[in-house]
């Protein structure tokens, strides 16, 4: 399917969850009232409101108030146009739509988690909802996302409590284990692995760096569910070109 179509497609649906990430963590309704500038509360209109191109004829200010525009939000815009082009164009087009949205999805709860350490429900319950009508679709294999599970939230729940019993300390959230059980689903057992794997090094490796202009602090809270998120879309994306290892392991 045409890239270029969905590309814009998904940066509208970016620019819809940035207005998700802005106002789920206060409280507030992702409907009403229209969007407005954070900070001179002026509402934007449809013809300022285009997605990535707005933030760039403006220059990354509020047309009204003059104030910086989060880069957030072309980044969230940008993401999202290109995994939903990317699904569109490389996979049916029923695992295309779950594919799309679950990664909409994700970006949000790790950009919500990067900043505020905490995971909303409500999208948890978004994806739960969209991993079941997918299984029962036949788009994901119930088998599949059973054993997913099982290695998203058992291993990383083991894992926690040895954390806890040997340092008295969380490693990890319960939303994380919510994240799972989601990441799970859809990638399967191996996948999930692989993303658990990947997301732990790359947390360890931001804690060193961290660590080093910062100093060492053991009680610093290390949010999660970003590396999870690039971990799992990025072992996704590369799964689909590998007739390697990943394939030989996938087919067991």
């Amino acid at each position: 399917m045409d890239f270029s179509i969905f590309f814009t497609i998904g940066a509208f649906v970016g620019s819809f969850f940035n207005v998700v990430i802005y106002r789920l963590p206060r409280d507030e309704s992702v409907i009403k009232p229209r969007s407005h500038c954070p900070d001179c509360k002026k509402p934007i209109p449809f013809y300022r409101n285009i997605p990535i191109i707005s933030f760039i004829i403006q220059l990354g200010r509020c047309a009204q108030c003059k104030e910086r525009i989060s880069i957030q939000y072309p980044a969230v815009e940008l993401i999202n146009g290109l995994l939903w082009g990317w699904a569109f164009a490389n996979l049916s087009f029923p695992e295309a739509i779950t594919v799309s949205l679950l990664c909409s999805i994700l970006i949000s709860i790790a950009w919500i988690d990067s900043r505020i350490y905490m995971i909303p429900l409500d999208l948890i319950i978004v994806g739960v909802i969209i991993i079941s009508l997918s299984i029962i679709l036949g788009v994901l294999s119930l088998y599949q996302a059973l054993l997913g599970i099982v290695a998203g939230v058992l291993f990383p729940g083991v894992m926690m409590g040895l954390t806890w019993i040997i340092t008295r300390r969380q490693g990890m959230g319960f939303g994380d284990l919510q994240l799972g059980l989601i990441l799970g689903a859809w990638l399967g057992p191996i996948l999930m692995i692989l993303t658990l794997f990947l997301a732990s090094l790359l947390g360890l490796l931001a804690w060193i760096l961290i660590s080093i202009f910062q100093g060492i602090d053991r009680n610093r809270p290390l949010p999660f569910a970003p590396y999870l998120t690039f971990s799992a879309i990025s072992i996704f994306i590369v799964s689909n070109y590998s007739t390697t290892l990943i394939d030989r392991l996938i087919m067991v």
